[in-house]
């Protein structure tokens, strides 16, 4: 028996599959199903591993379904806009077009010859205006209909590279581009009001098959809950003293109403069992009592210390509770 040769057998085929269309998807032609895969970030020199993963398990699914009779539609595209194809071009010192449009066809490439059953009929790129002129669009009717709106937050951001980073570009309280130290800054951006339609997102949960896993997961992101807001009153007194015996704050000059904190809580009824609030170290109260903060140097140390870490450190289970007392 000869060699089997791979490469020339399955070009051949392949060329035949491109030939008869046999994964093109027909216009309003019977019962339809419709595939997805996250298209991929043409950033790096070619496919790694987790892209074959998860195209394999829909490819898989796709062709059961073609097999039931569906009419699929799995389209093929590449997300090349944002981080990852800016961080490769100047990792290389290419311009982002030579090399979106480099990366682009060795990972067509690629697909190809792995035989997956994409509708290339349907190939997006994000970079294409004939593309992005409808993501625009779509943004100036949200702009309209008053769900996109201005609104400052902080971000991880970069001094020695000037550029805000996703949490993801933060390890260990570094910039992922430079090594240098990254810090929290509070930066205008434009926000999409998606709680609005929680309640919507959350029901129609229920229309789909999922697993329950991951329906609970969905429901976590979108996290609503329901609930009290309580008012805490703040009382500043430079004479209050604390008396240990009966647990009683006896102030003993005149007491000043200050700023209120609300707190939200889905557990009213534990009220009384409060011993002291948690303000976040970026709190517009802190700032604003800062004259009244008597151990502010450590305040103030804290805070940038806090600057310093990602969000995602920040909010790590297994992190250790730290803190300054007010």
């Amino acid at each position: 028996m000869k060699d089997y040769d791979h490469k020339k057998i399955e070009s051949k085929i392949q060329k035949e599959w491109e030939k008869k269309k046999i994964y093109q998807a027909k216009n309003g032609k019977g019962k339809k199903f419709y595939s997805l895969i996250e298209f991929p970030y043409p950033s790096g020199d070619g496919l790694h591993v987790g892209h074959i993963r998860s195209n394999t398990a829909m490819d898989i699914i796709s062709r059961k379904r073609r097999m039931e009779g569906y009419n699929v539609l799995y389209p093929i595209g590449w997300d090349a806009f944002g981080l990852p194809t800016e961080n490769y071009a100047i990792k290389t010192g290419k311009r982002p077009a030579v090399v979106t449009k480099k990366n682009t066809d060795t990972f067509r490439r690629q697909l190809k010859e792995l035989g997956f059953s994409f509708d290339w009929s349907r190939e997006v790129n994000t970079t294409d205006p004939k593309y992005y002129r409808w993501t625009q669009w779509i943004f100036l009717q949200l702009f309209k209909k008053g769900l996109a709106y201005k609104s400052k937050s902080e971000i991880n951001w970069c001094p020695s590279c000037k550029i805000g980073l996703a949490n993801e570009e933060v390890v260990s309280g570094k910039c992922d581009r430079c090594g240098n130290s990254t810090e929290k800054r509070e930066k205008e951006q434009w926000m999409l009001a998606i709680t609005k339609y929680a309640d919507r997102l959350d029901k129609d949960l229920d229309l789909v098959d999922y697993p329950e896993r991951v329906k609970t997961q969905q429901r976590n992101w979108i996290g609503k809950s329901e609930g009290s807001l309580i008012s805490f009153q703040l009382i500043a007194d430079s004479g209050a003293s604390f008396n240990k015996k009966n647990t009683d704050l006896k102030l003993k000059a005149k007491s000043q109403k200050l700023e209120a904190v609300s707190v939200f809580t889905t557990r009213a009824d534990t009220i009384f069992g409060v011993t002291y609030v948690v303000l976040a170290p970026e709190h517009e109260l802190i700032n604003n009592l800062k004259l009244r903060i008597t151990n502010w140097s450590e305040v103030e140390e804290y805070i940038q210390k806090v600057k310093k870490e990602s969000e995602l450190e920040r909010m790590r289970e297994n992190k250790g509770k730290t803190g300054v007392e007010l």
